[in-house]
């Protein structure tokens, strides 16, 4: 159970400190972000922020909240499914203030209340193709214990997704990463890791309820690794960076997300804190690629190499208790043996 504990904690700080360390850069340019704050290798001031100057420094933003959430509830139900997420998300729109804070957007936001006032689930979601889908698989996969199977897994990520984005764009970014995270956290290789993204990324696309006409994740993580691998110019860190925010994008939509973040986990695989540094400076959906290549990282280190000040700043600060979130998904893993 401890080494359980201690796995999903230093996963779950780096989540959270990526987030908050793309907090302030979040939906700038990447050009803006080089001549207003050039290289990040910590926090960065919110007053320089284009979008966020008046969070405090070191806060957390909804891809954190949504996880712990959702967390919460699903080691209290202590099973995973849409009701059991469509309720913990609800109860985080009105306990954390998402819409005056514009931590939801309007189609999520619009999913959920349908759903409140009866509509299918299956049908409420499926308008959902950004990365708010991606962003909460964080909590499917740490509340699914290693050895039950990647079935098991794409059953959890559908059922977190579906209530807001049970789209085809969605359900394959999801489950690439999520099998991805899954395999680090078994301690599989490199190169396991990078055959079951694409395994998940399929088995997303099964379970989506239609095919839409959209770029594909499986497709820019082949790209990107091909590239990564054996071109010298991505060898270098600002003209990778350069090249996925002009090129491939960086904005909100699962397949730029789930690009970025596989990107920079070939770069560093086993390097949180420098991938968390250059997602923050990336551009466009910062806290979002920082949070989940973090987490990545992290899984694969089988730990985090995160300066620990600013681990115990982002707890302190945001009011998180890894340590018992952690136990409370080795306890439900113990309670379904």
């Amino acid at each position: 159970m401890e080494s359980i504990v201690q796995g999903v904690k230093a996963i779950l700080e780096a989540f959270a400190v990526g987030d908050a360390m793309g907090m302030p850069t979040e939906f700038m340019t990447r050009k803006e972000i080089i001549q207003t704050i050039g290289n990040i290798e910590g926090f960065v001031d919110p007053a320089l922020s284009k979008n966020h100057g008046d969070l405090p420094f070191g806060t957390i933003t909804d891809d954190t909240e949504q996880n712990m959430y959702l967390i919460n509830a699903y080691t209290k139900a202590k099973t995973i499914d849409e009701p059991v997420t469509t309720k913990a998300l609800l109860a985080w729109i009105e306990e954390s203030d998402a819409v005056a804070k514009r931590y939801i957007g309007p189609s999520s936001l619009k999913a959920l209340r349908a759903i409140e006032a009866g509509t299918d689930p299956k049908k409420a979601g499926t308008g959902g193709t950004t990365c708010g889908g991606v962003m909460r698989t964080l909590s499917a996969v740490l509340c699914t214990p290693t050895g039950v199977g990647y079935d098991t897994l794409a059953k959890h990520i559908e059922q977190c997704l579906m209530s807001t984005h049970y789209t085809s764009q969605a359900l394959e970014a999801a489950c690439a990463y999520g099998f991805a995270l899954y395999s680090a956290s078994c301690g599989d290789s490199f190169d396991e890791v990078m055959a079951n993204a694409l395994n998940g990324a399929n088995m997303g696309l099964e379970l989506a309820p239609y095919h839409a006409c959209a770029a594909s994740s499986a497709q820019r993580i082949v790209f990107l690794q091909s590239m990564i691998q054996h071109d010298a110019t991505f060898q270098d860190d600002d003209r990778l960076l350069d090249f996925l925010f002009d090129v491939l994008g960086t904005g909100l939509e699962s397949a730029d997300v789930c690009a970025a973040v596989f990107a920079l986990f070939m770069r560093y695989p086993k390097d949180p804190w420098k991938a968390i540094c250059l997602a923050s400076t990336i551009g466009g959906d910062t806290d979002t690629i920082a949070a989940l290549v973090g987490a990545l990282c992290c899984a694969h280190r089988g730990s985090n190499n995160i300066p620990r000040q600013i681990i115990d700043y982002v707890a302190t600060h945001n009011n998180l208790d890894f340590m018992a979130l952690a136990t409370s998904i080795a306890q439900m893993f113990e309670e379904n043996n």
